[in-house]
């Protein structure tokens, strides 16, 4: 086996662990999911998923991690040529929305909170991983924003919040108790609407 077959068959075995350990976490709690109930599930072996992880603590930084990536992926933390302010915010925000208020997201969220008394280092990983990265990335993007004068804002991390919060809060309320959220043309309002309330605050 070559180099790149072996590193795309590593590849495939750590998404199939993240895939199962993902599924397990969810509907079974952190606390009860050992990693042979992981090895079950996502096939191969123990000395693999130790190489690859390190423990069971790894697999859901990993499993975490995965959703904030994506949804930095996602989230175009940049300003395209001829796109105004509004615009990149708008952009950012329908994606931020989206992928938020994601069966994914929401399902990890409950888990976080279901393991902050037992298990408080995964739900402090939950938000430095998940949350937190994200923020971060849009507070980047607010501060580069800034410093070319298209906003006026003196705390891009403050910001950030303040904006994430006009678009999540009260979907994400619902979501969590099990509640439908809002429809898409809803969304669609709620975040330009959000965005208009955001620029008569920090618009230079």
């Amino acid at each position: 086996m070559n180099n790149t077959a072996g590193n795309s068959a590593t590849e495939r075995r750590r998404k199939a662990i993240i895939a199962a350990a993902y599924e397990l976490f969810v509907s079974r709690g952190y606390g009860s999911v050992s990693i042979d109930d992981i090895i079950r599930v996502s096939g191969g072996s123990k000395s693999t998923l130790y190489k690859l992880f390190g423990s069971k603590e790894g697999v859901m930084k990993l499993v975490i991690e995965s959703l904030a990536s994506e949804m930095l992926r996602q989230i175009r933390l940049d300003a395209p040529p001829g796109k105004s302010v509004r615009e990149v915010l708008i952009a950012v925000g329908e994606v931020l929305v989206e992928l938020a208020l994601s069966d994914n997201a929401i399902n990890q969220f409950r888990l976080a909170v279901a393991n902050s008394g037992p298990f408080p280092d995964v739900a402090a990983l939950w938000y430095h991983s998940g949350p937190k990265t994200t923020m971060d990335g849009i507070a980047e993007l607010l501060a580069r924003e800034a410093a070319e004068g298209r906003l006026k804002i003196s705390d891009p991390v403050q910001a950030s919040w303040f904006f994430a919060g006009m678009l999540l809060f009260r979907d994400n309320m619902t979501r969590l108790v099990g509640l439908p959220s809002g429809g898409k043309s809803d969304k669609k309002a709620l975040v330009e609407s959000a965005v208009d309330a955001f620029l008569k605050i920090y618009s230079p």
